[in-house]
């Protein structure tokens, strides 16, 4: 082979091959990128329609007001007309421009009358009683039209916007759509979209299913952009290289045997060595484009330590990834394994002080050098001092001033050296800080310099961020599911935990309980002693069921001053026996009055019902123990009664 030929050879494998798996990754990550924003854009429109939504509900609750306090409406519920309730219901929508639609649904949950448009979406809604306190059902009043709401969705969230209810499309911001539904990369009337749907349930009726698109020719267009000037910068420097190749190699001729021991020598990486160019001849200029190649690989060098540097900055980047996630798990996984790569670490491991507050992670720690230089690192870390002491002094008294320590350790054991950081992060409601954890990485041979500490603190920061992140997300979801009065379980997660409880209960082929619970002459409470005293009262009721539930029952505020519990795996004997015991609790009550006079006690009527004892789906076991809970109340309350076993065989 001659030399030209193996200096081609040789420009193929240092720059050909190298920039073309460079472009393949950076097309990748551009792919990816880009495909994640837009998931990103969908997500954050869909919270944007669904506080949109909320803010509908809310404007239709003044209007809800009007309808439930209409004498005449109350009269046709009570006495359980159906055409006047309907009728009353157009007349109340002819008279209030601002309202959509009125329905009334029966206490099972089945519409009854209608007035208005079947498109109106985000209803507010109202449970009327008698005045005896029997729920006659539920009214729902929306004020928003379905294409209305679609585009305020679409204007705030510059998307395009579907609505669908049992399967039929209500409004759309497509000029062309077919009605296909389907999340991801679709097609709708002929165009291609990337969109995501989700479901908005309302306290009565089908739920309402949002779908967000975007434009996948965007997604596409910034795409090719981001590849394009990449496959330019790219093909720009793969150009520049070539040429200097092609004139090297064109230069090169002659006597290059003379230039053979200064060519061992800046292969041992000597670039400062010069070989003698002196004169005009041949030779001279073979010397002069020899020292010119030096230059040029003494550039490479530099060239490769300007891509180390990006490499840094790339980690840093995926540190900076560590605040969006939500995977307590994940995110010290995460941690621990991006901080030895970036290091060039060994073994590495994350220690936690709560299990619940951070998950531990280790890895390659099965070495017992490496493992003893961790530990080392960790106590350190921990070691009391007179910076920690004031630190910890600034923690006990708010009003001292003291800047927060970052107490980086390093520690070398037996030729393995090892770094390790406390992690403190804000959890829960207060806002003290509080340690956590610790990380740390280890390796054998040199120890970490300065830049890897520095790298290493600054991912370990970005973990404690999305360790605080998660423990935000997951208050912001417990809350999401929670009645605020009494700590229970709010009617919504009621509903999605009893239809998981019945798919498993129909799976395993196991019973499931269920306990209706009303407090009774609740309303003569309020009306005696005051909303204050009323609130009291499901405070301290609350409490005693959550107190005799087990582990596995699930307590929930149903509604009003009724309380809902299911029970997995519990017939309908232990479901009697469970609230009689609750029963029992509940009237050895003494709750204190809000005036100071003295005590208030109360008392509560129970229904019953098991699946598939005594009703063999989830509506039907609702209306089996509300049904027995009303046998309750017109047998003198306080008591507890059965759902009727004949339910279940109908």
């Amino acid at each position: 082979m001659s030399f030209r030929s193996r200096l081609r050879v040789f420009f193929t494998i240092i720059v050909v091959v190298p920039m073309a798996a460079v472009a393949l990754v950076l097309f990748s990550l551009t792919e990816d990128s880009e495909t994640g924003k837009a998931d990103a854009r969908l997500a954050g429109g869909l919270r944007t329609a669904f506080a949109l939504y909320d803010e509908a509900g809310e404007n239709a609750r003044r209007q809800l007001d009007r309808v439930v306090n209409d004498r005449e409406l109350q009269r046709a519920l009570t006495a359980g007309r159906t055409a006047a309730i309907e009728r009353r219901l157009r007349e109340l929508v002819a008279a209030n421009l601002g309202i959509r639609s009125a329905a009334f649904h029966d206490p099972g949950g089945e519409l009854v009358a209608r007035a208005g448009e079947a498109e109106a979406v985000s209803s507010a809604t109202a449970a009327p009683t008698t005045r005896a306190g029997e729920r006659l059902g539920t009214i729902a009043v929306s004020v928003t039209p379905a294409q209305e709401f679609a585009t305020d969705v679409a204007r705030f969230t510059g998307l395009e916007v579907r609505l669908f209810r049992d399967g039929r499309r209500l409004a759309s911001t497509l000029e062309r759509d077919d009605g296909s539904q389907g999340s991801g990369d679709v097609e709708i009337g002929g165009r291609e979209f990337r969109g995501r749907f989700q479901e908005m349930r309302d306290a009565v009726g089908a739920p309402l299913r949002i779908g967000l698109y975007e434009d996948a020719d965007e997604v596409r267009s910034s795409i090719n952009e981001g590849r394009l000037a990449i496959g330019g910068i790219l093909a720009l420097f793969l150009v520049l290289a070539l040429g200097s190749s092609v004139f090297v190699v064109r230069s090169l001729h002659g006597q290059v045997e003379q230039f053979l021991a200064a060519a061992r020598r800046l292969g041992r990486g000597d670039f400062t060595i010069r070989v003698p160019a002196t004169g005009r001849d041949e030779f001279a200029q073979l010397g002069r484009e020899f020292n010119r190649m030096s230059e040029q690989l003494a550039s490479q060098i530099d060239e490769v330590e300007r891509k180390r540097r990006q490499l840094e900055e790339t980690i840093r980047r995926v540190g900076e990834a560590f605040a969006t996630g939500l995977d307590r798990q994940g995110v010290v996984d995460l941690a621990v394994r991006t901080s030895m790569e970036a290091c060039s670490a060994q073994a590495g491991r994350a220690v936690a002080l709560d299990a619940n507050k951070m998950p531990s992670a280790a890895v390659g720690t099965d070495d017992a050098r490496l493992a003893a230089a961790l530990e080392a690192a960790e106590r350190k870390a921990f070691t009391v001092d007179a910076e920690i002491g004031a630190e910890l002094i600034a923690t006990l008294e708010p009003s001292l001033d003291a800047p927060e320590m970052r107490r980086l350790s390093a520690v070398e054991v037996d030729g393995a050296h090892a770094l390790a950081l406390p992690l403190r992060a804000h959890l829960g409601a207060g806002s003290d800080v509080q340690y956590v954890g610790v990380v740390a990485i280890a390796r054998e041979g040199e120890p970490f310099s300065d830049a890897e500490h520095d790298l290493f603190g600054y991912l370990a920061g970005q973990a404690v961020v999305s360790i605080e992140n998660v423990d935000l997300h997951e208050t912001v979801q417990r809350q999401a599911v929670t009645d605020e009065l009494t700590s229970l379980y709010n009617v919504r997660h009621f509903h999605d935990w009893l239809d998981v409880e019945i798919e498993r209960s129909k799976r395993f082929a196991t019973p499931i309980g269920l306990v209706m619970l009303d407090i009774d002459d609740f309303k003569l409470v309020n009306d005696t002693y005051g909303h204050q005293q009323g609130d009291l009262v499901l405070m301290e009721v609350a409490r005693a069921v959550r107190e005799l539930s087990r582990d596995v029952d699930e307590p929930a505020r149903y509604g009003g001053e009724e309380i809902a519990v299911v029970l997995p795996q519990t017939d309908i004997e232990g479901t009697a026996l469970a609230a009689e015991r609750v029963r029992t609790a509940i009237e050895a009550l003494e709750i204190p009055r809000v005036d100071g006079k003295g005590v208030l006690r109360v008392t509560a009527s129970c229904g019953v019902a098991a699946l598939p004892g005594s009703a063999p789906a989830k509506d039907s076991l609702i209306a089996a123990a509300d049904a027995a809970l009303y046998r309750a109340k017109r047998a003198g309350k306080n008591r507890v009664e059965r759902a009727d076993a004949a339910a279940a065989r109908s």
